[in-house]
């Protein structure tokens, strides 16, 4: 950034006018906003990316071409390494990978799920051959069938209903959460756990994977 502002006269025009405020505007506006509500989070600055493109390429056409070959060098090593590290599973919150395992070498026809915390039913939308079988019972509406971002819960009168029905569910708890989406995800959770329990649906198997509780309930064998 530096070389480019030094070299700013045999740069692309309005490089610098536009790319300096798209790049340090956005996070700097944010990091003020969330001194007294917390939004920062990096998603919402993904569109600063083409800013900071534009900038890195302006500053490499004001260099001769060995200085050129030298910083595309220097940028592509780290770029490389990093994004080796972040395919890697254990970089990830959610252990997706176990969860599946399990739910294939152990759910049944006719079992059902039950998804809590943050929005963790975006795990069925990664995985469909595997929850095609296994109908989320905590949503009445997913989110490609309403057109948005989000699904439409149950309401506890339809969340109840489908308990009643059910003889095994697998109830999936995502717990890699940030303080005030796991504030909400515990009230929801507990919630889930009473409806589970008033519909006579006790724990029978637990598992643990990177940021997810697993947890198969059943009813109790007759006698």
């Amino acid at each position: 950034m530096a070389l480019l502002v030094a070299r700013r006269h045999a740069a692309p025009p309005l490089t610098l006018t536009v790319g300096l405020p798209w790049l340090a505007v956005p996070p700097l506006l944010l990091m003020a906003i969330s001194i007294h509500h917390p939004l920062f989070a990096y998603r919402y600055l993904l569109y600063c990316l083409p800013a900071l493109a534009l900038l890195l390429a302006a500053a490499l056409s004001v260099l001769p071409r060995p200085a050129q070959l030298l910083l595309a060098l220097m940028l592509a090593i780290p770029f490389a390494v990093s994004h080796q590290a972040i395919r890697q599973q254990d970089s990830r919150p959610w252990d997706t990978k176990s969860l599946i395992a399990t739910l294939q070498d152990r759910a049944a026809p006719g079992d059902g799920v039950l998804f809590s915390g943050g929005r963790c039913d975006l795990i069925a939308s990664a995985y469909p051959e595997t929850f095609a079988r296994l109908p989320d019972l905590g949503t009445a509406q997913t989110a490609a069938e309403r057109g948005t971002v989000n699904s439409l819960p149950a309401n506890p009168a339809l969340l109840e209903r489908r308990l009643f029905r059910a003889t095994r569910v697998w109830r999936i708890a995502c717990v890699h959460l940030s303080p005030g989406s796991a504030k909400f995800a515990a009230h929801a959770s507990a919630a889930q756990e009473q409806a589970l329990a008033h519909a006579g649906l006790s724990p029978a198997y637990r598992d643990k994977a990177q940021g997810i509780n697993i947890t198969l309930y059943q009813r109790p064998a007759p006698e």
